[in-house]
């Protein structure tokens, strides 16, 4: 791997693990479209990189977003019975996604994937005003976590991007409790996705070592490690400080995020750049 390419995920993990804390997600949306970059960028085939980043992306958000739902339990913020039915509900759905995943094209998987966080930012912009519930009905818990678990394996996102704006639209939750509830529910959401990937990435049987990955289905063992080693600390500093910002300086961040990577998988920034000759 060449070493720009190892510096930027280690950025990568530094931020994401950071508001993985702050924000109750499992950071998928910032680690899948990195790697994918490296990847590419590395010579491997785009149908192999997003399977690869998907999978890896899911599998470095579980040890992150683990040590995120550890901190804000002990803050007392994490509502345990909804993000179990939540979670329970999305491992299922997520091992679907992931194979569904596999027989997309790699330009539908980048759309959905940018069309999924446009909608969420949008959402979260026009729902401003959040309640103050601390419960959800256990039909309303399963719905969420069936479609959270279902674009977690399909886009190799945690679900943090579903379930927080559900919870706090739905479920009228404050957004310290939507943050940490979520990142609970993503401790389970993700094992059924991490699933689909080893197993399919095993019947594949793709091996990138001669780019320098090394595969556990289409799981890459390099990028995991460089991204958890960095994430993981950072996911407990972002917890800290989750509780000292406002609910709307929350949402906000969130909002802004979304919609940066979403014009990244859309190609506007390629785009521009080539209209400059960058």
């Amino acid at each position: 791997m060449e070493p720009v390419f190892f510096c930027l995920l280690i950025v990568t993990g530094l931020f994401a693990g950071f508001m993985s804390g702050l924000l109750g997600v499992g950071g998928g949306f910032i680690f899948a479209p990195v790697m994918y970059f490296v990847l590419k960028m590395s010579g491997v085939a785009p149908e192999t990189a997003i399977l690869v980043a998907f999978g890896t992306s899911l599998s470095v958000a579980l040890p992150t977003v683990l040590t995120s739902a550890l901190g804000h339990t002990r803050k007392g913020n994490v509502i345990w019975r909804d993000a179990a039915v939540i979670g329970v509900a999305g491992i299922v759905t997520g091992y679907l996604g992931g194979t569904v995943a596999t027989y997309l094209p790699v330009a539908v998987l980048t759309f959905l994937f940018g069309l999924m966080l446009v909608i969420g930012a949008v959402r979260m912009v026009t729902v401003l005003p959040s309640g103050d519930a601390r419960s959800l009905s256990t039909p309303a818990g399963v719905g969420i976590g069936g479609a959270a678990g279902f674009f977690s394996g399909l886009l190799g996102v945690g679900g943090g991007t579903i379930v927080v704006p559900l919870l706090t639209i739905v479920g009228k939750y404050q957004m310290r409790y939507a943050v940490a509830t979520s990142a609970a529910a993503i401790v389970f959401i993700t094992l059924g996705g991490i699933a689909s990937y080893l197993t399919n990435g095993f019947s594949a049987g793709v091996d990138l070592s001669s780019y320098g990955f090394y595969l556990i289905g289409y799981v890459d063992l390099v990028e995991w490690t460089i991204l958890a080693v960095t994430a993981v600390p950072m996911a407990l500093i972002g917890v800290k400080y989750a509780s000292r910002f406002p609910d709307k300086m929350l949402r906000r961040l969130f909002v802004l995020l979304m919609v940066v990577i979403a014009l990244d998988m859309f190609g506007v920034f390629s785009f521009v750049g080539e209209i400059f000759g960058l």
